[in-house]
């Protein structure tokens, strides 16, 4: 089965444990080349795509957002976030993130020092800071309880909505995934539907709960 990712989209990749969501975002990322099949990249085939002119896609088209945050323990948060232009000025940018994702008091912090929900903002503003066009988020609220899991996914609906960013998201939890836009289900490696979410969010998560039961 083939399908598009178009810009600006929000959409979220789910199956049950193994099925392959890491898998596919690392492959839709650049991370692992497919085995079979094709993925077209800005209508260029992914496998012809290595070097510098990866490298150069990777570090300003695409940004990661992982479960366990990656943060570096003995860098500052302002260091952390700075940390993917580290060959370019970046300090306004980081001002500006941080004040809109309400993390600027923290900069001189270090991760250690903050709850599961500031490093994940801490997170996004980094995988925000080359003012990426793709960002692939991979469990993002896996670490965190619900109060701050919302507070991500309202984070993430504002950089979709008001930024304009294609967020990609990979999560088991059917209550997260009714934030995104349209569902991608897979099983046992391949994609079996596409669920796309009409205004009503509610209707959204009893669809996705109803898929959920039949993979």
């Amino acid at each position: 089965i083939s399908f598009q990712i178009e810009p600006k989209e929000f959409v979220g990749i789910m199956g049950r444990s193994g099925c392959g969501k890491t898998t596919l975002l690392k492959v839709l990322g650049m991370l692992d080349k497919p085995e079979k099949g094709t993925v077209f990249y800005k209508g260029k085939d992914t496998k012809e795509i290595y070097g510098t002119e990866l490298a150069k896609i990777r570090r300003t088209e695409l940004s990661f957002i992982f479960q366990d945050f990656c943060l570096m323990d003995s860098l500052s948060i302002k260091d952390n976030i700075l940390l993917p232009r580290i060959l370019d000025e970046g300090k306004k940018i980081c001002e500006n993130l941080t004040k809109k994702f309400n993390i600027n008091k923290l900069l001189n912090k270090k991760p250690y020092e903050l709850s599961g929900g500031e490093k994940q903002r801490v997170a996004i503003c980094r995988a925000l800071i080359n003012n990426p066009q793709i960002i692939l988020a991979d469990e993002p609220t896996g670490n965190l309880d619900s109060n701050s899991s919302e507070v991500v996914m309202r984070t993430l609906e504002s950089i979709n909505g008001e930024m304009g960013k294609t967020i990609l998201l990979v999560t088991h939890d059917p209550m997260i995934a009714s934030f995104c836009k349209r569902i991608i289900f897979l099983k046992d490696g391949q994609v079996i539907e596409n669920l796309k979410r009409a205004d009503n969010k509610e209707m959204f998560y009893q669809e996705i709960l109803k898929r959920m039961k039949n993979l």
